[in-house]
C-alpha cells in the first residue's frame, strides 16, 4: 500500500526527528535483506532519529532555511570535510545524528582507550550469528580469530534464517552454555528481549554489534557504527560534487534505525541550493532486485530532477538499484552507499558506483571484545555514543582489493586502530585480523 504525503517546503530537523515510528525490525532486517545479496552499553545521551510508521511512505524537504549556509560557503565547507576524510579519516559520535561541525580529523586517541585485559578469569564468548554472509559472518570469524590470541574461548552459535525466531532460538542455546558473554551480531532486543532479561538473570553479559538502542533496549552494551557520520559524509559528497546543487533521495524502510538515512537528509538541510527528498519503500523489496529496480524507478519519474540517491547500506543487494535508476527518468543520477562490503567494492572498481564511505568492521568486532573485557571486570560498557570510528571513502581510482582481508589491510594502512589494543592486551591482533577473508 503506497501513501504518499503532500510535499513540503521545509521541514526543521527537529521535528522530522520527533516523528516516532517502530523499530521493529532494526538492523537484523538490514541483515535479513544482506542475506539476499551476492556477497553476502551504555545509554546515550545523543537521541537517534526514528523511522517514520511502516509503508512505502515518500516525502520532500527543500533543504536550507534562513539559518542555512550560503551555497558557496557550504560546498567549500563539504569539500573540505571530504580532503579530511580522504587524507585519513574522519570521526563523529558513534550514535545518533551528528551535526558537520562535530565531524572532525580522526586520531587514534579519539578512540575510548582499551581496557587492561582481564586476569585470572576464563572468558568464554559466545557469537550469535543471524546469516552465514556479510558483515555478520566476518565480524563473527573476526571474534574468534581474535578471541584466540587472547586466550579466550570463543564460539559462534549460527542462527537457522534470519527470522526473529531463529534468532531468539539461537540466543536461548548460548545461554544454556553459560558463556561469559554473548556478542549477538545485527539481532535487536526487540526480537530477542526475553532471552537477555534470562541471560541478565544468570550473570551472562550481552553485547548487541553494528546496532543502537533504537532498536531494543536490554542489552548490556551496544556497537553502532556511526551511521549518523557515515551518511554525512555520502551528503557531503553530493553536495560539492553537485557545486550546491544536489537533489537527493535518500531510501529508508520501517525500523531501519541503525542504518541513520535521516542524518544525510539533516547534512543537506544546511544547503541552500539542495533539496532531498525522503523515499520510504517497504523492506521486503530491497531483498528482490526486480522489486528494488521497479520501485526506485517509479519514485525517480516523481522526482526526475535527482541527482544522487543514497541507499541504506551497501550491505543490501545494490544492482537492482543501480538498474532502477538507469531505466528511470533520473538515469543520469548516481547510487551512494556507505559499508565496505566486497560487494560494494567490486561495484566501485566496474565504475558502478562512484563513491563508498567505510568503516572498519574488524575495529567493531574488537571494540566489542573491549566490552566484553570491562563488564567481565565489572566496569561500565562504552557508551553507544563514545566511540569514535575512523570513517573515509574510496573512489574507483583508491578502491582496494574485494576481500575482507583487501578491505582491512588497505584501511590499516591509512589509520592504524590496531596498536592500542595490542599495547593495551599486550598481544598481537594484526595478523590474525589479517587473516579473516570472508
Amino acid at each position: 500500500m503506497r501513501r504518499t504525503t503532500p510535499e513540503r517546503s521545509a521541514v526543521s530537523a527537529a521535528l522530522r526527528r520527533s516523528l516516532i515510528g517502530p523499530a521493529l525490525i532494526g538492523a537484523a532486517a538490514l541483515a535479513s535483506l544482506a542475506a539476499c545479496s551476492s556477497s553476502g552499553g551504555g545509554a546515550a545521551s545523543t537521541p537517534a532519529a526514528s523511522t517514520p510508521a511502516a509503508g512505502t511512505t515518500s516525502s520532500s524537504a527543500a533543504a536550507g532555511s534562513s539559518a542555512g549556509a550560503g551555497t558557496g560557503s557550504y560546498v567549500s565547507q563539504s569539500q573540505a570535510l571530504l580532503d579530511k576524510a580522504a587524507a585519513s579519516a574522519v570521526t563523529g559520535p558513534s550514535f545518533g545524528v551528528v551535526p558537520g561541525d562535530q565531524m572532525v580529523g580522526w586520531k587514534a586517541s579519539d578512540m575510548p582507550t582499551p581496557t587492561p585485559l582481564v586476569k585470572g578469569k576464563s572468558i568464554t564468548v559466545d557469537v550469535l550469528e543471524l546469516l552465514p554472509t556479510g558483515f555478520d559472518r566476518y565480524a563473527a570469524q573476526e571474534i574468534q580469530a581474535i578471541g584466540h590470541q587472547l586466550g579466550w574461548q570463543v564460539k559462534v552459535i549460527a542462527a537457522t534464517s534470519p527470522t526473529q525466531a531463529a534468532a531468539l532460538a539461537a540466543m536461548q542455546q548460548a545461554i544454556l552454555e553459560k558463556p561469559t558473554a554473548i556478542i549477538a551480531g545485527a539481532t535487536p532486543g526487540t526480537w530477542v528481549g526475553p532471552a537477555l532479561t534470562e541471560a541478565k538473570a544468570q550473570g551472562i553479559y550481552t553485547i548487541d554489534l553494528h546496532q543502537d538502542s533504537t532498536t531494543g533496549t536490554g542489552y548490556d552494551a551496544y556497537v553502532p557504527v556511526a551511521e549518523g557520520v557515515q551518511k554525512a559524509l555520502l551528503a557531503a559528497w553530493s553536495v560539492a560534487h553537485s557545486k550546491g546543487s544536489a537533489k537527493v533521495m535518500v531510501v529508508e524502510a520501517p525500523g531501519f534505525t541503525d542504518v541513520n538515512s535521516p542524518a544525510a537528509e539533516d547534512y543537506l538541510s544546511a544547503c541552500s541550493g539542495c533539496t532531498a527528498v525522503m523515499q520510504q519503500f517497504n523492506p521486503a523489496i530491497f531483498t528482490d532486485p526486480i522489486q528494488s529496480q521497479s520501485s526506485l524507478s517509479a519514485a525517480l519519474a516523481t522526482h526526475s530532477d535527482t541527482n544522487y540517491v543514497i541507499w541504506p547500506t551497501a550491505a543490501l543487494p545494490l544492482q537492482g538499484a543501480i538498474n532502477g535508476i538507469s531505466s528511470s527518468q533520473a538515469k543520469g543520477a548516481e547510487l551512494l552507499v556507505d559499508g565496505a562490503d566486497p560487494q560494494a567494492i567490486q561495484l566501485l572498481k566496474s565504475g558502478q558506483l562512484p563513491v563508498v564511505v567505510e568503516n572498519p568492521d574488524a575495529l567493531v568486532a574488537l571494540a566489542a571484545l573491549d566490552d566484553v573485557n570491562r563488564l567481565a571486570q565489572g566496569k561500565p560498557a562504552i557508551a553507544q555514543n563514545a566511540l569514535r570510528f575512523p570513517i573515509s571513502y574510496w573512489t574507483p581510482q583508491d578502491s582496494p582489493g574485494t576481500s575482507y582481508a583487501s578491505i582491512t589491510a588497505a584501511q590499516l594502512k591509512v589509520t592504524d586502530w590496531v596498536t592500542p589494543y595490542e599495547q593495551a592486551w599486550k598481544v598481537s591482533l594484526k595478523a590474525a585480523i589479517l587473516s579473516v577473508t570472508s
